[in-house]
């Protein structure tokens, strides 16, 4: 089957093209922030503070999901059944450049500092990116972009050449499909996309990531003390599975933690209070608790948080 090359290149901020003198050059490391069910950095089980260096192959299994984080420069994270390779990590004085190789499955891109030269290759295009954030998806049809902000320019390769007499240009708030015929016509985000984007937004970073204090002074803490990098608002988007608490008979706070991730409270507008993970399925919010599933009409949801109490 002929391959194609797909690459994203994002700038944040002006004067991404022109360097100034001779750059500063050494070396970005990124860190895992957020890891729920099974993520793999080159094979093997990682965690949260799992350093990622140029090379590493990060990759998720089913029903699971993980977050990035390259310095104070940008953040990706990845839903399930995806892999990326990390190409490129280089801290520059006028700019930072990551390049990213995405294998399969999705991902969203975060980026924040100013100067940053961030590069994104799948299977299937050559993009460049001038905003702040955008959503991946790869499989084997083909990629597709979805613009949270900024504008991109797309391009194909064709037998290892960029078609640029082929490329347009997307802006904020619409998608485009890219396969091995070529560029479809760009389209709008539905709303369910415009809401996945906007939660997706609220992804945040952790202050002084690097620094090897910052990770051993946040290990010793429990989960519950920890900057919230996925919000319980977007939790959903960790697509978890429906019935699984409900199929066992003995299951603990632990247990659905380390499953699914950080522990919210929902509470409803009749009084009633429920602790464990959440999934939001249409008109419903599904809470996997240590005593099964109950199902909420989310008009009588009244608050969601995270909760902050012993895990057993």
């Amino acid at each position: 089957m002929r391959r194609y090359t797909f690459i994203i290149t994002l700038i944040a901020g002006i004067a991404a093209f022109t360097f100034c003198g001779t750059p500063r050059i050494s070396e970005l490391t990124g860190r895992v922030t957020f890891a729920s069910g099974e993520v793999l950095q080159n094979g093997k089980a990682c965690g949260f503070g799992s350093e990622v260096k140029a090379g590493d192959t990060i990759a998720t299994g089913a029903k699971s999901a993980a977050v990035i984080q390259f310095g104070e420069t940008s953040v990706i994270s990845i839903k399930e059944n995806s892999s990326f390779t990390v190409d490129a990590l280089v801290m520059g004085k006028d700019g930072d450049t990551i390049t990213i190789k995405q294998k399969i499955g999705s991902s969203f891109n975060k980026i924040v500092k100013r100067g940053t030269n961030y590069s994104l290759v799948t299977p299937t295009s050559v993009a460049a990116v001038r905003g702040t954030s955008f959503l991946c998806s790869v499989s084997d049809k083909g990629s597709s972009i979805k613009l949270s902000s900024g504008k991109v320019r797309v391009s194909p390769v064709i037998k290892g050449a960029i078609a640029e007499s082929a490329a347009i240009e997307i802006d904020a708030g619409k998608k485009v499909e890219v396969s091995g015929k070529g560029i479809a016509a760009p389209a709008e985000l539905s709303q369910k996309e415009q809401s996945e984007m906007k939660a997706l937004e609220k992804i945040a970073l952790v202050p002084n990531i690097q620094k090897e204090s910052t990770i051993e002074e946040l290990k010793n803490k429990p989960a519950s003390e920890r900057p919230v990098v996925v919000p319980v608002e977007i939790m959903p988007v960790l697509e978890i599975s429906e019935g699984e608490a409900e199929q066992q008979k003995t299951i603990t706070l632990k247990d659905i933690e380390r499953r699914y991730g950080a522990l919210s409270v929902v509470e409803t507008t009749d009084g009633k209070t429920f602790t464990g993970a959440f999934s939001q399925e249409g008109g419903n919010m599904k809470v996997f608790t240590t005593e099964g599933t109950i199902t909420i009409p989310s008009s009588k949801i009244s608050r969601v948080s995270r909760y902050r109490g012993d895990i057993k």
